[in-house]
């Protein structure tokens, strides 16, 4: 959320974590600070995350990217498809995928979660700047059953529709 321009703590993360998504904070703060190259190989999971900072910043360019491919979905063209929907450009190549920093449009079409618990988490998160429709977001259940109940706690409007 900080990484498009909110100001939100999160309290209660180990620093010794030996997850591969222990670096998110690290990765996010390249992205807010330039249009660096990241190699996501030993993290794929903070894949779709990075991709929609880098979308609200100055872009990046994302390296070992060839994991995304065998997740809930192809995480690197779900991304692209969805990312455009906000005006957003991406490149994506065998291993590696670029994302293009843009000025974020309100997404015209209904977003698509692909299934994929964090494509809906990193859509969502981009929709706190621009507002937008999320088909198929009940895939948050897979890892995070109560993500729009705790999104909604941090003062966000939205509509969960059952």
């Amino acid at each position: 959320m900080n990484a498009v321009g909110g100001n939100v703590a999160v309290s209660g993360l180990s620093k010794a974590s030996c997850q591969g998504d222990a670096v998110y904070k690290k990765l996010l703060g390249k992205i807010v600070r330039g249009t660096p190259q990241i190699d996501i190989s030993d993290c794929p999971d903070l894949g779709p995350v990075l991709m929609a900072a880098a979308a609200a910043n100055n872009g990046a360019h994302f390296t070992g990217t060839r994991r995304l491919k065998i997740k809930e979905s192809d995480r690197g063209a779900a991304m692209a498809q969805e990312l455009l929907k906000f005006g957003c450009h991406t490149e994506i190549n065998d291993n590696d995928i670029t994302v293009h920093g843009c000025t974020l449009k309100s997404p015209e079409l209904p977003l698509n979660g692909h299934n994929d618990h964090r494509i809906v988490m990193s859509l969502a998160v981009l929709c706190t700047v621009t507002g937008g429709r999320i088909y198929g977001a009940e895939a948050v259940s897979k890892s995070f059953p109560d993500f729009f109940e705790r999104f909604s706690s941090l003062g966000i409007d939205l509509e969960v529709e059952n």
